[in-house]
């Protein structure tokens, strides 16, 4: 008895964390096989898989050789409080409304709430089914818990990312500062894992998806774990648990957004040159086999686990149907990638890069100038990114802020106001950037108010206008006359598509009520994803507004097109039934059909579009000539 008690006590605390996993795993089958339909079901399988995550994120610094002391985890406590604040601040002082992929992952929390309350079995077939989607349903297994206690608006659903998501990737962060650190033997910890970890953590692309209902900042958890987990292993032996490790956080980090792909391959291809350059310098073959046996090994397995996405991937012309957002290629990003660093954000990278040569330690620069490069190549042969897909970049990019941290703190000492000035000026900016939809300079409000450059002066103040609405009344009175004049099988067509005003707006305006879902119609604007409106045919009430829409598209966009071709003939068609004044120098108004579709009509709006039906004759010709088949025309 005495040994067992003694056993008992022993236990470490993985061994007890283990335990207490496997308890609560079979908690939540007892309540999935006794209560299968019960509303706390979906809400403790999502707290479970939280700690499940966290659980790993420490097993990951565990297995990488880092410590947090109580220095670490007091910064870390203290900067979550500072970002609860951030967000409370930053959520309460707009008037946003979610749509098109602000709104993409809060439909799905929604959509996984509603499959889980028919059981288990419908829940996780939810999930699962999406494998071989550009947006699977793998993160909401983690957002929904605390999002069930909150009002379920999609100010929330920011909010409780910062219980869902933030914490554990904050560990991973402050993990990855003194991983690195340590690579470079950085004697002044205080002040490098200080200045580290807080212009990380503020650097304003890493929570602007976050701000905007945006979860893709999920991904870096495995992002991280990654690095951790590889920077400074050389294969010099076989460590099967890191392997494991290694797989299942590159398998997740891919389940989390289809673009962390270009990640994963510029990362693992630089990593595996540099695996290769330190082999063969020190004569270690040894290495270089473990490298090719792990990463065959690790193929044959991801391709098993992850075919469907392995083969949507492979047979989707992505660079095709993703042409519309292709602003330039490289030469473009470029341009882009340097506006969203901002001149003292290169500054300090200059300085960490030239330090690191300058100690002959250029590993680290090497390696993550060339992801960055190999991801940015790949990447733009598909299209140009956009404030969410920047996230794909940061790992690379933090490293080398992080070469910076570590020469402005080894130096510190020698001129230190100036350089504390420079690190505080960084995160000041960072902190109080304006986290808005077309942001593309990371600029605090006060100097997009007044942004001196005449010729951009149109853009800021649309970004302002969409980022907090001035016309949110009149959006809610456009949806309320829809759902009062249109009825249950009946819809109504909205032409504009576009930040400014497209049918998004008006059905998620007032969530999680959707009283118009189902009687507003989706829009038409993208080439390659949108196909030909046969709604806007069967529709009872057209709306259109003046002037039209147009953020940062050309005349060629197609809901233009299809606004002017409607423009011309509808008095032939439609009579006007009312207007709404929204405050802003826009006016919508509503058009009613007064003569039934005819093929003559289907082929006036189908001919302003063929170039996009020579491209996508399935998408267009096809779509209307079934359309008027199924109706005899």
């Amino acid at each position: 008895m005495s040994t067992i008690l003694s056993e008992k006590k022993t236990l470490s605390p993985w061994a007890k964390g283990g335990i207490g996993l496997g308890a609560g795993a079979l908690l939540l089958v007892l309540v999935g096989l006794l209560f299968p339909t019960a509303a706390a079901f979906f809400p403790l399988v999502s707290l479970w898989c939280s700690c499940v995550l966290f659980s790993g994120a420490l097993w990951v610094l565990h297995t990488a050789g880092v410590e947090l002391d109580f220095f670490h985890r007091a910064a870390i406590i203290a900067f979550w409080a500072g970002a609860v604040l951030y967000f409370y601040w930053a959520l309460g002082r707009r008037q946003f409304i979610y749509v098109w992929d602000y709104a993409n992952y809060l439909i799905k929390q929604y959509n996984a709430e509603a499959a889980f309350a028919l059981g288990p079995m419908a829940g996780f077939q939810f999930i699962f089914s999406s494998l071989a989607d550009d947006y699977t349903n793998f993160i909401t297994l983690f957002t929904e818990f605390p999002f069930c206690l909150t009002a379920r608006t999609g100010d929330s659903f920011s909010f409780s990312q910062v219980f869902s998501v933030l914490p554990t990737l904050m560990v991973l962060l402050a993990g990855l500062v003194i991983k690195i650190g340590q690579m470079l033997q950085v004697k002044n910890r205080f002040w490098y894992f200080l200045i580290g970890f807080s212009w990380t953590l503020t650097y304003p692309w890493l929570r602007m998806s976050a701000v905007l209902a945006q979860p893709d900042w999920f991904g870096l958890i495995f992002a991280f774990s990654i690095l951790l987990l590889t920077l400074d292993y050389r294969f010099e032996k076989l460590e099967p648990g890191r392997f494991v490790l290694i797989f299942l956080a590159t398998a997740a980090i891919i389940l989390s957004r289809r673009w962390y792909l270009y990640f994963v391959v510029g990362y693992y291809f630089a990593y595996a040159v540099l695996v290769v350059i330190h082999s063969l310098r020190h004569k270690a073959l040894v290495e270089l086999r473990n490298l090719v046996l792990f990463g065959l090994m690790a193929m044959a397995a991801m391709v098993i686990l992850l075919w469907p996405m392995v083969s949507h991937i492979l047979t989707y012309d992505y660079a095709d149907r993703y042409a519309y957002y292709d602003g330039g290629g490289f030469a473009t990003e470029i341009y882009l990638q340097t506006l969203r660093m901002g001149l003292f954000n290169l500054i300090l990278m200059a300085l960490g890069i030239f330090s690191s040569f300058k100690h002959k330690r250029p590993g680290l620069a090497c390696m993550a100038g060339l992801e960055i490069l190999v991801s940015m190549v790949l990447f733009t042969s598909v299209q140009n990114t956009g404030s969410h897909q920047m996230l794909l970049f940061l790992p690379g990019w933090f490293i080398l802020f992080l070469l910076g941290a570590a020469a402005l703190a080894e130096g510190i000492e020698r001129h230190k106001l100036p350089k504390l000035i420079l690190w505080g000026v960084t995160v000041c900016l960072a902190v109080s950037a304006r986290c808005a939809p077309q942001t593309e300079f990371a600029l605090p409000d006060i100097i997009i108010d007044h942004y001196p450059i005449q010729r951009d002066r149109a853009y800021m103040e649309q970004n302002t206008t969409i980022y907090n609405r001035k016309d949110y009344d009149q959006i809610v009175a456009i949806a309320n006359w829809i759902d009062a004049h249109v009825a249950d099988g009946e819809i109504a067509y909205m032409i504009p598509h576009d930040m400014l005003y497209c049918p998004d707006h008006f059905k998620n305006c007032q969530l999680p009520a959707t009283p118009i879902n189902n009687k507003l119609a989706y829009g038409f604007s993208v080439p390659g994803t949108h196909t030909f409106p046969m709604e806007f045919f069967e529709a009872k009430y057209v709306l259109t507004a003046d002037p039209f829409p147009q953020t940062n598209v050309g005349p060629g966009e197609m809901s233009i097109k299809l606004n002017n071709q409607f423009l011309a003939v509808r008095d032939n068609y439609f009579k006007l039934v009312t207007s709404f004044d929204m405050g802003n120098g826009t006016t919508f108004t509503v058009w009613e059909r007064t003569v039934a579709p005819t093929r003559a009509e289907i082929e006036y709006y189908l001919s302003a579009f063929a170039e996009e039906n020579a491209k996508y004759p399935e998408m267009f010709s096809a779509v209307a000539e079934g359309w008027m088949q199924a109706r005899g025309m």
